[in-house]
């Protein structure tokens, strides 16, 4: 049996090292992955400062091209090493080496080659160099070592946050230098280099294992079953992750473009810090549990309950007090966006939420869904295009994602609902404390005065989550449940 298929629960004397595990990597993955999303945050809040708001822009349509060739050639190789039973094979982990290494080599190549046509399409032409350039980046990170990964199938995640939190330090003290040194829009680029080269040096100097490639077949084609539905939910991914961004760069241009994308990082960071940490620490423990259905509902149950209260708190905190946080780190030139920040909060929190079935299909083995899901998703994008040119607002182009948001949410609990039974009922329904939170915002826009100051926005933001944390010790089982346990 290995560590995998090894139950994660059972007597009472089992449980409590496993639930310490559980807490110490929580902290863990907490920790270090908010680090790598400060890490992250503050480098873009430098540029935006440095940059005018057209450098910007084009920096981030760069940005945009890197990650739509990475999402459109994911197979999913390092979570087939987490989910599967024998992810601690040598030739299994050689083998998903030499696919990365070929992801990376066909994404190069294809980047450089749209180059011209990819900085025509966003009317910079100007900069067709530096999406070449570019193109040098998932070369590099083709030679990642994977073997981090099989160190999380034992709840082991030290050497994951390494390979996740160097890399972003190293880029973020070079941010300055690089700015001083490189002109424009060319400085982002140095720096996903070298952030690319740290990421593998790190990968590979951490690794227990000898780095090594192979060639099998049957392990091919094993991947190629798991991974096909992963790599086409990323065509209709490409529009709800970048889809509305690319709307706002070819219709409204490059300035609103950076406004929109500082409003949508500000928003993104701790959304995508509860995705990774969710991902990396619950994964493995809902596998282990994939044959127990009372035990994996329990937990999934408590994991729903805790997704939403996180959600709820991040929506108020960032519909109310977001807009007035973003010109303290992206420069007095991006105030104002209040309203896209609150929107884009609203569709994060949704994403935060439906994480949760995310993971419990991932779990059994099912992708499929996510396909669907990521179609159901990108059904809005019409809607987005519709309204950036009859509104010409990006206002209404961050509106426009959340519908196809909450459709692809009803989906995913419906879908995971079939493999986990009873899940879908506690979901959805639990989905539903977000109006608490959402009513609350919305009656302090109604009653509070229009004008108040980021202070103010702060104060509000703090009593709100105050609220929605009591309301949810009161209203959520799972949560009232440890709250007794831990009075004992």
């Amino acid at each position: 049996m290995t560590a995998i298929d090894t139950p994660l629960a059972g007597p009472a004397e089992e449980r409590r090292p496993l639930r310490r595990r559980v807490i110490d990597q929580g902290a863990l993955l907490t920790a270090c992955f908010g680090l790598s999303q400060l890490c992250s945050f503050a480098r873009n809040a430098l540029l935006g400062y440095w940059l005018t708001k057209g450098d910007f822009g084009i920096a981030v349509t760069i940005a945009l091209a890197l990650q739509l060739l990475d999402t459109l050639s994911d197979l999913g190789a390092d979570r087939l090493i987490v989910q599967a039973g024998d992810g601690d094979d040598d030739r299994l982990v050689a083998t998903l080496h030499a696919t990365l290494l070929a992801r990376g080599l066909a994404t190069a190549i294809t980047l450089y080659l749209l180059a011209g046509p990819a900085a025509g399409f966003f009317g910079v032409a100007e900069a067709q160099w530096a999406f070449e350039a570019a193109a040098l980046v998932p070369l590099i990170k083709g030679f990642m070592h994977l073997d981090s990964r099989r160190h999380q199938r034992a709840l082991d995640n030290r050497a994951f946050v390494l390979v996740e939190v160097v890399p972003q330090a190293a880029a973020l003290l070079l941010t300055l230098p690089v700015l001083q040194l490189v002109p424009g829009y060319a400085a982002m680029i140095v720096i996903a280099m070298v952030q690319a080269a740290v990421s593998v040096a790190t990968s590979q100097i951490i690794a227990a294992r000898r780095y090594a490639l192979a060639l099998d077949a049957a392990i091919i084609e094993r991947l190629l079953r798991f991974g096909w539905p992963i790599w086409l939910s990323a065509i209709p991914l490409i529009a709800v992750y970048q889809g509305d961004r690319m709307i706002v760069a070819k219709v409204l241009g490059m300035e609103a473009l950076a406004g929109y994308s500082a409003a949508f990082m500000i928003a993104m960071v701790p959304g995508l810090l509860a995705a990774k940490v969710g991902n990396a620490l619950l994964l493995p423990v809902l596998v282990a549990h994939r044959h127990e259905p009372a035990a994996l509902l329990r937990r999934l149950g408590l994991i729903s309950e805790a997704a939403v209260l996180f959600a709820a708190l991040f929506l108020a905190g960032f519909a109310l007090a977001g807009g007035r946080i973003l010109p303290w780190a992206f420069g007095p030139q991006y105030k104002g966006l209040d309203v896209v920040v609150a929107w884009l909060a609203l569709m994060w929190a949704l994403r935060i939420v439906q994480a949760v079935p995310g993971m419990a299909l991932l779990a059994a083995g099912e992708t499929r869904p996510l396909l669907a899901a990521g179609c159901i998703r990108a059904a809005a994008l019409p809607l987005a295009l519709v309204a950036a040119v009859a509104h010409a607002s990006i206002e209404a182009t961050a509106a426009a994602g959340c519908a196809g948001e909450l459709a692809s949410l009803v989906y995913v609990g419906v879908r995971a609902g079939r493999t986990s039974p009873g899940l879908t009922r506690a979901l959805l329904g639990r989905t539903l404390f977000l109006l608490p939170a959402a009513g609350l915002i919305a009656g302090v826009y109604v009653l509070a005065p229009t004008g108040y100051g980021t202070l103010a926005a702060l104060a509000l933001a703090l009593a709100a989550a105050t609220a929605i944390a009591g309301l949810a010790l009161v209203a959520m089982p799972s949560l009232r449940a440890m709250r007794r346990v831990h009075a004992l």
